[in-house]
């Protein structure tokens, strides 16, 4: 795994084809490759309640479920090609949020353990797959054999992460959360095509898409109304878009969901991560 972000992978897909690919014919979106680093806000905890601190602890509490995440990530990110175990291994990020959110929404119902930690993988594995798609030379590139190889190696192993992402979630054995999931990688394929085909040197983001698809995937799991669940995806998606947006959607939403969940204290731990993390 890369210390320095994505851009190494590039690097591992280089190496196996002779002579490498001119970086200067490339446009790569450096700047958006490098794994979110979720930090708290302690002193907005304080100022919320005193028991904030611990009640927004999620991530200690969904310890377990986080090391079975990682661990199903890892298995699914192991082949029988190096060059592919290495590319997904350099893009495979350190920090899991989109796996805290499902994780945190199946914590308002009743959830196998088995069923949401393969569901939370799922999700992760559609954000590790647009990762590695935004390894697709972009811009205006030359049409030789390396960069075809190139484009061709970056999507079928992307492409690689969405299969076996849509095998976990299948595996939850609910139609209503397999097609919310296939809702989720339809809409993330989208809109990697359009921005590919109307602003290719612009750089994609999927965070409001996969929060959002994790907070609904994790509460259609465990069962929870439909009230609790728009709010819980609206919060999400409301977290996902915050660095490109104001704080002021995520408190509005934040607050609806609380007024809903009063009478769940497992949601606590969870609008308040939302509340004082961010992906920076």
């Amino acid at each position: 795994m890369s210390a320095n972000g994505h851009a190494p992978a590039v690097h591992k897909m280089q190496q196996y084809f002779s002579p490498p690919v001119d970086y200067g014919m490339i446009s790569l979106p450096l700047t958006t490759q490098v794994a979110p680093i979720m930090l708290p806000n302690k002193r907005k905890l304080e100022q919320i309640s005193p028991t904030a601190v611990v009640e927004s602890n999620l991530e200690r509490l969904l310890g377990d479920d986080l090391a079975l995440v990682r661990r199903i990530i890892q298995k699914a990110a192991k082949t029988s090609y190096p060059m592919v175990d290495e590319v997904l291994d350099d893009a495979l990020p350190e920090h899991f949020p989109r796996a805290i959110i499902t994780l945190g929404a199946s914590r308002l119902g009743h959830s196998e353990q088995k069923k949401r930690v393969k569901l939370a993988a799922a999700i992760e594995l559609l954000h590790l797959a647009m990762m590695v798609h935004q390894y697709i030379p972009r811009g205006n590139v030359p049409l030789n054999e390396q960069n075809r190889v190139m484009m061709g190696s970056a999507i079928l192993i992307g492409d690689y992460c969405f299969g076996q992402a849509s095998i976990l979630a299948a595996e939850t054995d609910k139609p209503e959360v397999v097609a919310a999931f296939a809702d989720a990688l339809a809409r993330l394929s989208e809109g990697r095509v359009k921005t590919l085909i109307e602003a290719p040197t612009q750089p994609y983001t999927d965070s409001a898409i996969l929060y959002a698809a994790g907070a609904e995937v994790g509460a259609l799991l465990a069962g929870v109304p439909r009230p609790i669940r728009y709010a819980l995806r609206e919060a999400a998606a409301s977290f996902g878009e915050v660095l490109t947006d104001s704080e002021t959607s995520l408190t509005e939403a934040i607050l609806h969901l609380e007024a809903l969940t009063r009478d769940r204290p497992a949601a606590k731990s969870l609008t308040n991560w939302m509340r004082t993390h961010r992906p920076v």
